[in-house]
């Protein structure tokens, strides 16, 4: 059978294009939002070079911009194609062209057939569109009578009005197996096709012209026509191990060199060709303009600094530099047509500049980079987002050059901490700034407002360095009947567990040696490094009963682990006694009581994770700030961290919050059963269940006793949640040899205190 193309075309809505502009994100008010001055000179004026205002644009009766396929630009005119599908059955594609300006605006409609498809709508030289059109239909044929499936394609020209002027079958040497990869007009009016047999040309016709043969094998994957009227096809270098374009000259199949892509092209959301540069590339924070042969991208429109707090611009297209379309989210989350105009850097009003690092920007920050940047009228944030220095060679490319930076003295107004970062070594440098002050200070704000054991785990010598919004609980959780009713336990304790379960019963379901390891340094490491006075503890009989414990899980999982009998019985295992224990991400009300009443369908005991001290269970922070103790503008990097301690933001928060009174709110909700708005404003419960065999168990909501017993769980923890790369690889490193029964527990640890010991010592 055929194989049906790959996107379906767009089809769309009909009135003149209206341009508004969209208040919270541009026209000439928003210059002053788009600001520096102040600090550093040179990051001031890079922040205004990277700003663009942004116009929202009407669709007449079309309401959802997730109904526009394309959006092309050509000899001055905007083409935008949308598809809409029918009730009955079908679609209707409408072809909307007007002047740059909104003027000659002009509407073709095609209506469609329920099998029926058109893809890559294009406009040509002369205003008129050419698409592929597949067609699916059953018809008689198979093996004793049966029908068979069919896919016909034919390349169809459409009139500005969307009559038909012809169309051609397209077929290939396996008409079973035929299917196009692209197609589209060429400047001089002739249509490249590419399909599984080749790249062919066929003129303004319709009819076929030749093909074009390459003069070097390429494994074809998207085409482009750049400013200069090349065919620029991408493809993988498996050599290369990444994306690669090269030239090809349609008349004669000449093949150039290969062009790399700098930095990659995984971190690209797409690429375009366009004019003033050869191609435009959507990043997740800029948009980036890239010549062949450019050994580094140029940075044109900065997110952040335009006041967009969406991620990606899709359906992109360019009329140089200065000027762009693309459908993205609006302040309100919806998706929006949007016409992007650079700003004269002049004409940006300056604003003391504050900068802001990560490595991978969080969607909440951004968020609310965006709403401080658009509110505050003194200060502005810069983000540097080093996630941009990966590469396809090197995702951790990013990460090496921040520590190195912050190492060498180089630390942003405000970072957002990650796991991976060495952050006791900051913390012990005095890279970081006490935020407690400012707490204090700030007349919203009391300390006993949050958690307090949460705000105790991320202090170093009674001094807050760094602030965590919301967090969850990682620990383990197990029957009470089983495990008992006392949080924190032992592994003797977990061992005297396991010797009154039935036989065959598993302490955790599918875990092998290597999980268990990582999940044992992440969650109990802390008691065997102390960063503050940099002592360790990995030769000591409990660190090598740890080691003995993690050796009684399987390397890996046998091929028949996941056999029927466990698929079938994977619903019951904790509630038959068939599995002791499962790991809680215990991040609200919600995922204990699934857990109680789900999972083990009986009282449960928060029991944690075997440790010779405290209960087991680690704090994870979802967000982490910290604020330069270097920072000239500590003030406003303080006027930026104060939002995520406000009811504002505590009060819509998926984790804890870091607010008791927030904590208090969802509390209460829990209790009730919940509810949505039906589509006439009146409240319907909504049962919650959990399937157990088949059968969906009722889940009830919390007793008040209940959620107490919760929070005063949560108030106990006192350990972080740990992810340090570099000491996870030293520990499953040294302990290999002991897990291979070539040395002994207690020789392994030795070596693993040793070298961990080192590590300590150079990154305090």
């Amino acid at each position: 059978m055929g194989k049906k193309t790959g996107r379906k075309c767009g089809n769309a809505a009909t009135k003149n294009l209206k341009r508004r502009i969209l208040g919270g994100l541009a026209g000439l008010a928003a210059l002053a939002l788009t600001a520096c001055g102040g600090g550093d000179g040179e990051t001031a004026a890079r922040s205004k070079e990277h700003v663009y205002r942004s116009e929202q644009m009407e669709l007449g009766a079309v309401k959802d911009p997730n109904e526009i396929s394309d959006i092309k630009i050509m000899d001055g005119r905007l083409y935008v194609t949308v598809f809409t599908w029918k009730e009955e059955g079908g679609s209707i594609i409408r072809l909307i062209s007007q002047n740059m300006d909104g003027t000659d605006a002009k509407t073709a409609e095609v209506e469609a057939g329920e099998n029926t498809y058109y893809s890559n709508m294009s406009p040509d030289a002369d205003g008129n569109y050419v698409a592929i059109v597949n067609d699916s239909y059953e018809e008689p044929g198979g093996d004793a009578g049966e029908s068979v499936w069919v896919n016909k394609y034919h390349l169809v020209k459409l009139d500005q009005n969307g009559n038909e002027l012809w169309r051609t079958e397209l077929t290939g040497k396996d008409p079973d197996m035929y299917w196009i990869n692209t197609m589209f007009p060429l400047a001089d009016g002739r249509i490249m096709v590419c399909d599984t047999d080749g790249m062919f040309l066929w003129d303004a016709q319709g009819n076929k012209t030749g093909e074009i043969k390459l003069q070097k094998d390429l494994e074809i994957g998207s085409l482009y026509q750049i400013r200069d009227g090349s065919i620029v096809v991408r493809s993988y270098s498996s050599e290369k191990n990444a994306d690669v374009l090269t030239k090809v000259n349609p008349d004669t199949g000449e093949v150039s060199e290969e062009y790399n892509i700098p930095g990659g092209s995984s971190g690209y959301g797409g690429l375009y060709a366009g004019k003033g540069f050869d191609f435009y590339l959507l990043g997740s924070g800029s948009i980036y303009a890239y010549n062949l042969g450019d050994t580094e991208l140029t940075e044109l429109m900065n997110f952040i600094d335009s006041d967009l707090s969406g991620y990606y611009i899709y359906n992109f297209a360019a009329v140089d530099e200065n000027e762009f379309y693309g459908i993205t989210d609006d302040d309100s989350g919806s998706l929006a047509l949007m016409k992007f105009t650079k700003v004269d850097p002049k004409d940006v009003k300056d604003k003391i500049v504050l900068t802001l690092a990560c490595n991978g920007f969080d969607w909440d920050v951004r968020r609310q980079v965006v709403a401080f940047n658009k509110s505050n009228g003194e200060y502005r944030i810069m983000v540097e987002d080093y996630s941009k220095y990966n590469t396809d060679e090197d995702y951790t490319a990013g990460l090496t050059r921040l520590n190195a930076d912050i190492a060498s003295g180089k630390v942003p107004d405000i970072l957002v901490v990650g796991y991976s970062m060495p952050v006791d070594s900051y913390v012990a440098k005095g890279l970081f700034e006490d935020l407690y002050p400012y707490i204090d200070k700030d007349g919203e704000f009391n300390r006993t407002d949050f958690f307090p054991n949460v705000l105790k785990a991320y202090e170093t010598d009674g001094k807050l360095y760094r602030l965590v919004p919301s967090f969850t609980i990682q620990t383990v959780a197990g029957k009470t009947a089983n495990v008992g009713t006392q949080s924190g336990w032992t592994l003797e304790d977990l061992d005297a567990a396991m010797a009154k379960m039935p036989e065959g019963a598993q302490v955790f379901s599918e875990m092998t040696r290597d999980t268990m390891l990582n999940n044992s340094i992440q969650m109990s490491g802390s008691q065997f490094i102390d960063w503050k006075t940099g002592e360790c503890h990995f030769n000591t009989e409990e660190f090598i009963s740890l080691l003995a414990f993690i050796n009684r899980f399987p390397e890996q999982l046998g091929d028949d682990y996941y056999n029927d009998s466990f698929w079938q019985g994977y619903d019951s295992m904790w509630r038959e006694d068939k599995v002791l224990l499962t790991y809680v991400y215990l991040s609200n009300f919600e995922s204990y009581n699934y857990t109680k009443k789900g999972t083990f369908g009986e009282d449960i005991t928060l029991v944690g994770f075997p440790v010779r001290e405290g209960n087991g269970a680690a704090i994870s922070s979802g967000i982490e700030l910290a604020m330069s103790a270097k920072s000239g503008h500590k003030e406003g990097a303080w006027q930026f961290m104060r939002n995520f301690l406000t009811d504002e933001y505590q009060e819509k928060l998926y984790q804890w919050p870091l607010s008791m009174k927030q904590v208090e709110r969802l509390a209460q909700e829990a209790m009730k059963v919940p509810t949505y708005e039906d589509e006439n404003g009146n409240l319907v419960e909504m049962e919650q269940t959990y399937m157990v065999n088949g059968v969906e168990i009722p889940i009830t909501p919390m007793s008040r006793e209940e959620v107490d017993e919760v929070i005063a769980y949560v108030k106990t923890v006192d350990q972080l949640y740990s992810y340090n790369e570099a000491l996870l690889n030293i520990v499953a490193e040294e302990a290999a040899p002991y897990f291979a029964g070539q040395k002994n527990a207690k020789e392994v640890a030795d070596i693993i205190q040793s070298r961990v010991q080192i590590y300590v010592n150079e990154n305090r």
